[in-house]
């Protein structure tokens, strides 16, 4: 059986969102999707030399798209209604196409909601398969202030990344 090898770990909170580079297309994304995308740019792997159709991507997350999901959701008394825009970020797995756009991956991804410790076993299996070369693992726990009063839990903004090998 081959080996893999964790060869960059990233851990992103609010301040290193804060101090991420604000472009026009980066200020749409939500929340989830900019700490993810954020935590891959901190690993510092330069993808553009690693075959893109090769490297996978794995995210968990913990709340889901549960803090989008409210947002879109209130749009519905205001003016204008629901907004189309925030409509595309209502899946969790919206931020795996945001990092397959960003870099220009293309192959497999997985998504999860729930915690992240099936992450590092299903990027390895990606590998271990043969359907990846190396694979991209991200973990976000994001849960605004007005989805933790409804479920009844603290809010919090994290996300955490690593980039797996051969």
């Amino acid at each position: 059986m081959d080996s893999s090898l964790v060869k960059a770990t990233s851990l992103v909170t609010e301040a290193d969102l804060a101090a991420a580079p604000r472009g026009m297309r980066f200020a749409r994304l939500d929340w989830l999707s900019q700490y993810a995308l954020v935590a891959v740019e901190a690993l510092g792997v330069d993808f553009d030399s690693l075959p893109s159709e090769r490297i996978g991507i794995c995210l968990a997350a913990r709340a889901g798209s549960l803090s989008t999901d409210l947002e879109y959701w209130k749009g519905r008394a205001i003016v204008g209604g629901l907004s189309p825009t925030l409509f595309a970020y209502t899946l969790p797995s919206a931020a795996i196409g945001e990092i397959a756009i960003r870099y220009r991956l293309t192959g497999p991804n997985l998504c999860f909601v729930g915690d992240g410790e099936a992450l590092l076993a299903e990027a390895g299996d990606l590998i271990h398969r043969g359907e990846a070369d190396a694979c991209i693992g991200v973990f976000c726990n994001i849960l605004t202030a007005a989805a933790a009063e409804i479920i009844q839990a603290a809010p919090v903004a994290e996300a955490r990344a690593f980039f797996l090998t051969r």
